[in-house]
């Protein structure tokens, strides 16, 4: 089943992540992305078009900068007013790692195996702090 991607965001968050998929795995331009507010521009059409372009033989996934925010809000609104919801999943509060962790998968991306994998994906804290307190053995 062919999956297709958007990345919608407030800013130019969905370009940048466009650009480091490209970057590092040179497969960017699977991409479809709505960098929201930059201009007077409306970007809802956009989103409505790549909701509307899911075929009932295809899948698609659309990544949100913030949970609740007005552009999640929106792509939430087009797929259910489109009856799309057996055939898009939306995942939002997106990082790199979740939009790449996604489009490297191999099979098509069901919610549960999104939420499994997003799981691994999580933000995480690197531990900068030494127990010991001599300095010199922080890469020992």
């Amino acid at each position: 089943m062919n999956t297709k991607y958007l990345v919608a965001s407030h800013g130019h968050f969905a370009s940048g992540i466009q650009s480091s998929i490209n970057i590092l795995t040179n497969q960017g331009d699977k991409l479809k992305v709505i960098d929201a507010y930059v201009d007077d521009s409306d970007y809802t059409q956009e989103i409505d078009e790549f909701v509307e372009s899911i075929e009932s033989d295809e899948y698609g996934v659309i990544f949100t900068d913030l949970y609740g925010g007005s552009v999640n809000q929106r792509v939430t609104s087009s797929v259910v007013s489109h009856q799309k919801q057996q055939h898009i999943t939306i995942v939002t509060n997106a990082n790199l790692s979740t939009v790449l962790t996604v489009m490297m998968m191999t099979e098509t991306p069901t919610i549960e195996q999104v939420e499994k994998l997003l799981e691994e994906t999580q933000v995480k804290v690197v531990p900068t702090q030494v127990e010991s307190s001599d300095d010199e053995d922080f890469f020992d």
